[in-house]
């Protein structure tokens, strides 16, 4: 198959990450894989015209479904401690408030009839503590703990009733991951031994950022920007890509413009190609 990897579903406005959707929406690609889970997937895959059993969060490792949005937790209908209450206040946050002290903050879900996303409890001090993350019909997305407001562990549901990966995090930085009894070095191994299971797929990425540090054996890299001088940070990972035989991008595609470019600059032009 021939997939087309993205970083993230926040990512969509970018040049290139629309043009995979539409690979993808066309027929010309045959699925999209995200390395970045997003609680509200389904429902950003549905606005951007595609199929979500086309799909496939790497992170989760399941192609993404149908969402019953009927079934959300309704504002009025999120539990809440003794005695406590919900509040909307001036400027449209939303608090469970009891004995008037903050015990935390709601959010809704955008285009939904106030639909709880997340809720995000706070200590006797304000700070942060832990915080639930649900999917649009109503099942636990993910929690997140902290400590002294900073970032320990996320463990994913991803609707399930038990923990399907756990992050952990020191001093501000993600340490390791936790997997069905297996423990990685990053998100990005993680990423990588997944992908790995499926060799026999024919890769495309668009972005030279994060993608960088997980893409497996054989991925092509579809430059769709217009390569300028002032891009010196994509100028120097190009370089490295191609005067290095080993690495995993072994397919640049770029138009004429640029293919001509990059001739100019007496770079290995081995693994370059002109895109249609």
């Amino acid at each position: 198959m021939k997939i087309e990897i993205i970083n993230s579903l926040t990512e969509t406005n970018l040049k290139g990450v629309a043009w995979q959707i539409e690979q993808v929406k066309s027929g010309n690609s045959d699925e999209l894989w995200l390395a970045t889970p997003h609680e509200d997937a389904a429902h950003l895959i549905k606005k951007l015209g595609l199929n979500p059993h086309r799909v496939f969060d790497i992170y989760a490792q399941s192609y993404l479904s149908e969402i019953d949005e009927t079934k959300g937790i309704w504002w009025g209908e999120l539990p809440v401690p003794n005695e406590a209450q919900l509040i909307i206040n001036k400027d449209w946050t939303k608090s469970i408030v009891s004995r008037g002290q903050q015990l935390a903050t709601v959010r809704w879900f955008g285009d939904s009839k106030r639909i709880v996303q997340a809720v995000v409890w706070q200590d006797s001090d304000g700070k942060i503590d832990y915080k639930d993350i649900y999917l649009r019909d109503g099942r636990l997305f993910a929690k997140q703990y902290f400590s002294e407001g900073k970032l320990l562990e996320s463990d994913f549901y991803f609707g399930h009733p038990e923990v399907v990966v756990s992050d952990y995090y020191f001093e501000g930085k993600r340490n390791f991951v936790y997997v069905a009894g297996q423990k990685y070095a990053s998100a990005e191994k993680y990423i990588m031994n997944t992908l790995s299971k499926y060799a026999g797929n024919d890769y495309n990425v668009t972005q030279l950022q994060r993608e960088m540090s997980y893409v497996p054996k054989r991925t092509t890299l579809t430059i769709l920007d217009e390569l300028s001088n002032e891009k010196r940070d994509i100028w120097s990972q190009l370089t490295a890509i191609l005067k290095d035989n080993q690495h995993e991008i072994t397919r640049i595609l770029v138009d004429q413009k640029n293919y001509l470019k990059l001739r100019m600059t007496g770079l290995p032009m081995k693994k370059v190609h002109r895109r249609n």
